[in-house]
């Protein structure tokens, strides 16, 4: 978990057209529009968050073009 901690911004692997962004958020600031915003600025169309579930104070947000 401390390279989520230490490193917000992380390439999660490439897959032809569906590159994808995760970085990593408190739930609260994920579930808005943080989220969202942070993906289109880096230039990703599209955006996700997923809790957690051994650290629900934690998401998810992976930015991702679709495949």
């Amino acid at each position: 978990m401390l390279l989520f901690k230490c490193c917000p911004y992380f390439t999660a692997g490439s897959e032809g057209h569906c590159r994808r962004l995760s970085q990593t958020y408190p739930t609260s600031q994920c579930k808005g529009d943080q989220c969202t915003e942070d993906c289109e600025h880096e230039g990703y169309p599209y955006a996700e968050c997923d809790t957690d579930h051994q650290y629900p104070e934690l998401s998810y947000c992976a930015c991702f073009f679709p495949c």
